[in-house]
């Protein structure tokens, strides 16, 4: 996905037709994951209230009336359940941030965004250890964690599918140009012509795009096959 960075005027709302759907599904895929995540977390995983956080850390095995009788969780499973989502949970929300990177928003709202979505899930997998330790702050940061955690993917996976599909709309009814894309990664210098260092290296042109942008209009660096000698 780095790649994205390095191309010249790529943007979410320019992606062509396979890109695009591509991220929809995934974008979608995210959001049922986090409706799925909610129903389970709301009931026997931390729970969102402070008596289900508790037993599901402490186990409630002395309430003869529970529902559900859980455990108390060893401090070997309590390192597992960190090890099993640290990286998974990480990992997506790295993917689904990166991607917000390419839409429009404001620096400030994706710092915040960033920070919200990986604090909390500091909050989520650390609170654990810190309620087996006897701590009642963290039975509030596991429930807060957990639902910042499930607010940041699905409100930057939204905001993608909004650039992907309706934003590009809205800006055409309004009469409004697309907004600027980020600067890539590596900008070519001002001291070297695009043309010349393309035709040295023999690298495609930096500001075409095999993922969309661009990708319909001829490379003005290499001759076509129609003007090619023979």
């Amino acid at each position: 996905m780095t790649r994205f960075y390095k191309q010249s005027g790529f943007t979410l709302a320019r992606s062509n037709t396979s890109t695009r759907w591509l991220l929809t599904l995934f974008f979608l895929t995210v959001i049922a994951g986090c409706v799925v995540a909610a129903v389970q977390y709301s009931s026997s995983a931390g729970g969102f209230s402070v008596d289900n956080a508790r037993e599901w850390v402490l186990g409630n095995e002395d309430d003869l009336d529970a529902e559900e009788l859980m455990s108390e969780k060893t401090p070997r499973e309590l390192l597992s359940f960190i090890h099993d989502h640290i990286f998974s949970l990480g990992m997506l929300l790295f993917v689904v941030l990166h991607l917000f990177e390419l839409t429009p928003w404001s620096t400030g709202v994706k710092v915040t965004l960033s920070f919200t979505g990986f604090g909390s899930l500091v909050g989520l997998l650390f609170s654990p250890l810190a309620i087996a330790s006897g701590s009642s702050l963290a039975l509030f940061t596991q429930i807060i964690g957990g639902s910042l955690l499930l607010l940041s993917l699905v409100l930057g996976s939204l905001a993608c599918l909004d650039e992907l599909w309706w934003a590009p709309r809205r800006r055409n009814r309004a009469g409004k140009a697309d907004p600027p894309a980020s600067n890539p990664l590596f900008p070519a210098k001002d001291s070297v012509k695009p043309d010349s260092a393309n035709h040295d290296s023999g690298s495609p042109d930096s500001g075409s795009c095999p993922m969309g942008f661009g990708s319909d209009q001829k490379n003005p660096g290499k001759p076509s096959s129609e003007d090619s000698p023979g």
